[in-house]
C-alpha cells in the first residue's frame, strides 16, 4: 500500500474507486466497505483508495469538547489498512480550513480535482462538507454530472 500525505503531490490514480472516512479501529463495518471497494477496483481494473483525515475531524470540528478517544493512532490504522490489501492510503490533513469548505467544494475541488474517481462508495451515514451538510445524495447529483458512480454501502432498504 502506498501512503499518501500530501494532497497537493497525489499521483494520477487509474479508474480510482475511493471510499473516504476517519476509520479509527478498522472495524468489521469498516472491512465491509474496503472489501467492497476492493472487490470493485478489481472488476474495472481500477485503484483502491482510502481517503482518511488527521488528525480525527471531530478533534478540530469540537475543540470546546473533551478530547476524543481514538481506538488506533495513525500508525496502527495505516498497519491495519496495509494487512486488508488496498493499493492507496490518502492521509489528508484535516484543519479549520479543510473544515470550513461547503459540501459542494469537499466534491468539486477536493475529491474530484485531486482523486478523478470512477466510484465512491461510502457508508450510509457519511457525511462530509461544514455542518455535515454533505451526503450522498449531494454526491450522487455530482457523480451524475461529473461521471463517477456512487454507492452508498450499508443503507437499509
Amino acid at each position: 500500500m502506498q501512503v499518501h500525505y500530501s494532497i497537493a503531490q497525489l499521483p494520477l490514480f487509474h479508474k480510482a474507486v475511493v471510499t473516504i472516512g476517519t476509520f479509527d479501529g478498522v472495524h468489521m463495518g469498516h472491512r465491509q466497505i474496503i472489501d467492497q471497494l476492493r472487490q470493485r477496483a478489481a472488476a474495472i481494473g481500477g485503484e483502491s483508495v482510502i481517503i482518511t483525515f488527521h488528525p480525527h475531524p471531530r478533534a478540530v470540528v469540537n475543540q470546546q469538547q473533551p478530547p476524543i478517544g481514538l481506538l488506533t493512532t495513525l500508525d496502527e490504522k495505516l498497519q491495519l489498512l496495509d494487512r486488508l490489501g488496498v493499493h492507496h492510503t490518502v492521509v489528508v490533513p484535516f484543519d479549520d480550513a479543510f473544515a470550513q469548505q461547503s459540501a459542494r467544494a469537499y466534491v468539486e475541488h477536493f475529491l474530484w480535482e485531486k482523486f478523478k474517481p470512477n466510484t465512491v462508495i461510502i457508508g450510509y451515514d457519511h457525511k462530509f462538507g461544514k455542518g455535515r451538510s454533505g451526503d450522498f445524495q449531494l454526491l450522487q447529483q455530482y457523480g451524475d454530472r461529473l461521471g463517477f458512480c456512487s454507492r452508498n454501502f450499508g443503507a437499509s432498504a
